[in-house]
């Protein structure tokens, strides 16, 4: 039988909508606070929230005539359009669902308001009175599910409740980095975050020695905007739990595109399955950005994705290329006097001689360098195929060639057909599951029995451009040097100065190194060595 649910039940299912645990009342609050153009805010919990949460900040006020409507369902200053959401807070549920849970205690004044105002709720219990007070809200939350026991025996302990207002106290610093915080735990000072940059607030939350490893991301094209941190090569992770998003100020999950696009702008400076450190602030117009107004409001949609991830692709490998950096590369456990390539500027090589016709052995700043001849040559020819593949025109083949897609790779084809065309490859349907093949990249002519290759990697499941890397990297691993491929001195040099002119000269196109580095001083203390030259390396290092 269909009946209608009471109203005090219909009041519990709208308060556990929004409210499972103290973070999410915090997060109520910290949008509230944020969306009222606070600049300080000071929080304190107890027992991780789950006995006391306040958020007190310096935003404009609720005038007191609207005091008591704040804590109404579906009650909000900040919505008029569901497709022009401007503020963190929309749906206007968030202060009534904190009402059903627990004891609400809102004291506020605007600051050209004579007096402020408090009002106290819990369920359908509401007092009011005037008072003094200062500029801006204070808001107070206690007895968290006191009368819903069943939730209230599901909250975590009060260190993991703790942790995750911590976590998500933190991400907001770092996306609204110009804010001042102050931090109460269960009655003493955690920390006070004074307020600065994205620089300060990394530095504040993650340390110096991982702000010291972050640079700085800022691009703007027509009515796209993009801010932020990401880190060097060097620091990666293999969770993406220390890179984060927002969008409009907005702090959401990754989309999958992405947060893809993002690891594609670093190719092959990562290790595989690896995600650099920092945070996106990405602004986009409102028209353009459409917000999941389920209560967690942590999914968006954007309207014209291709544009978007673009330019982000675009502004990340725009940073990155104007710093000289390198892969994370493999640690080495059994040669513990070599170490990897230096991660800076790559230095002018001298050729000093050869080792079994496969190691360059070459000497700069004191130090002696050991290059893998193929390696080396591997990167050398990528990086030359990659500049003809983005410069060169594309090429009408001079005989028909046809080729068998599968439906999975026809399908891909036309999905990818714009990309593709640009990449110089085009294709047309001559009928069933034939293709004829009309144009292709210029350079691929040099390689006539991989051209149905090249058109096969192009269509499989990964992205276009990691299947383009992986098809450059074997063009270019095909006539480079080989092992006991002997080099003539002269060879061997233009080979290390061809290197030197990389953009990424510490690693081949599969990720491993080109160079090892073995320094002077190592080679002393081998040899039980302590000659003048070596020490005063040592001390200048040091």
């Amino acid at each position: 039988m269909i009946r209608r649910l009471s109203p005090e039940l219909i009041r519990e299912i709208a308060a556990g909508e929004v409210i499972s645990a103290p973070v999410d009342i915090l997060k109520e609050l910290l949008e509230n606070a944020i969306d009222a153009g606070a600049t300080r805010l000071e929080i304190e919990f107890k027992q991780g929230g789950k006995t006391f949460l306040r958020v007190g900040d310096n935003g404009l006020g609720i005038p007191k005539e609207e005091l008591s409507l704040a804590i109404e369902p579906h009650a909000t200053s900040k919505l008029e359009s569901l497709s022009h959401i401007q503020t963190l807070g929309f749906r206007g549920e968030g202060l009534y669902a904190i009402r059903q849970a627990a004891k609400i205690t809102i004291t506020s004044r605007p600051a050209k308001q004579l007096g402020g105002a408090t009002v106290i709720a819990r369920g359908e219990d509401i007092s009011f009175e005037d008072h003094p007070a200062p500029s801006g809200t204070t808001v107070s939350v206690t007895e968290l599910f006191d009368t819903l026991p069943a939730r209230k025996a599901s909250l975590s302990s009060d260190q993991l409740e703790t942790q995750s207002c911590v976590q998500l106290l933190s991400r907001y610093v770092l996306h609204y980095p110009h804010l001042s915080v102050k931090l109460i735990l269960d009655s003493q000072e955690k920390w006070t975050y004074a307020g600065g940059d994205f620089e300060h607030a990394a530095k504040f939350l993650w340390g110096a020695v991982t702000a010291n490893r972050l640079l700085r991301l800022e691009a703007l094209q027509i009515d796209m905007g993009l801010q932020g941190l990401l880190s060097r090569p060097e620091l990666s992770r293999l969770k993406k739990d220390r890179l984060f998003l927002s969008v409009n100020g907005r702090p959401v999950q990754w989309p999958e595109n992405l947060l893809k696009a993002v690891i594609t702008s670093y190719r092959e400076l990562l290790p595989a399955h690896h995600y650099p450190v920092g945070l996106i602030n990405l602004s986009l117009p409102i028209d353009k950005v459409l917000v999941n107004t389920a209560p967690d409001k942590q999914r968006v949609k954007f309207l014209d994705e291709k544009s978007v991830l673009s330019f982000v692709q675009q502004s990340i490998e725009q940073m990155l290329s104007t710093h000289s950096l390198a892969p994370v590369l493999p640690e080495l456990s059994s040669l513990e006097s070599l170490s990897s390539a230096p991660r800076t500027a790559f230095p002018y090589l001298k050729h000093i001689g050869s080792y079994r016709d496969l190691y360059i052995l070459a000497e700069a700043d004191g130090q002696l360098w050991v290059l893998d001849q193929h390696a080396a040559h591997e990167r050398i020819l990528f990086e030359e195929l990659a500049k003809r593949f983005a410069e060169e025109p594309s090429v009408e083949l001079d005989h028909s060639e046809l080729i068998m897609l599968s439906e999975s790779e026809a399908s891909h084809y036309l999905e990818r057909q714009d990309a593709l065309n640009q990449r110089g490859l085009l294709l047309e349907a001559f009928g069933g599951n034939r293709w004829r093949i009309r144009t292709v990249p210029t350079f691929l002519l040099g390689f006539p029995l991989l051209i149905q290759e090249v058109i096969k990697g192009s269509l499989g499941e990964h992205s276009i451009e990691e299947a383009w890397r992986t098809i450059l990297g074997r063009l270019a691993c095909l006539p480079a040097i080989k092992a006991g491929h002997r080099l003539s001195r002269s060879d061997a040099q233009s080979l290390l100065n061809a290197l030197r002119q990389c953009e990424t000269p510490w690693v081949c196109p599969h990720g491993r190194p080109t160079a090892l580095v073995l320094s002077e001083l190592e080679l002393a203390r081998k040899f039980g060595r302590r000659n003048s030259r070596a020490v005063n390396r040592e001390y200048k290092e040091s």
